[in-house]
């Protein structure tokens, strides 16, 4: 692998929203929704060609996943694995990455604070804070021991931001100024 993306699903149900009261069933609720298409957009502007998504199996990761699938040109594949589950370590995400490492480009969409570990150690850093729908770009400096720089990071309410600066200067455009 070449680039790995990291992404941490989006707004989810309360547990106690949930029917069935197990933490697997939570669903992205609609700011969770808004916030990671928000964000599939902007992934989607960068033209990164992700190759694969892998998500964990949980359902608010799942329904991320599939947004981020949706969104992007070209369409990459996409993957549910065990490996991204809530409370997976640093370890067992490496070792399931190998699989993989043959592709350039590969996002990761899962929980905190497995992913914030991860990409801790990705960066040499002890852990990163990730916001709901963060998502961050690392590109990896050596496959094999998975270590690498942060090229980027972004939230959502920058991702907004960047939209409404990006809508006025259309505006002015259109208007001369």
């Amino acid at each position: 692998m070449q680039n790995i993306f990291i992404l941490r699903h989006g707004h989810a149900q309360e547990l106690g929203e949930v029917p069935s009261n197990n933490d697997f069933d939570r669903r992205l609720t609609e700011e969770g929704i808004d916030k990671v298409s928000k964000i599939s957009s902007f992934l989607n502007k960068m033209d990164e060609s992700i190759e694969l998504i892998l998500s964990s199996p949980f359902l608010r990761a799942k329904e991320t996943a599939e947004i981020v699938a949706k969104t992007l040109l070209p369409k990459p594949d996409l993957k549910i694995v065990d490996f991204l589950a809530c409370g997976s370590s640093s370890r067992e995400i490496a070792k399931g990455l190998l699989t993989y490492n043959a592709l350039n480009n590969v996002l990761l969409v899962g929980h905190a604070p497995d992913l914030e570990a991860f990409l801790g150690k990705l960066i040499l850093a002890e852990r990163i804070k990730l916001k709901k729908a963060a998502m961050a770009k690392i590109a990896l400096s050596n496959g094999v021991e998975l270590s690498g720089e942060l090229v980027w990071l972004v939230v959502p309410k920058v991702v907004k931001k960047l939209k409404l600066k990006e809508d006025e200067n259309i505006y002015q455009h259109k208007l001369g100024l």
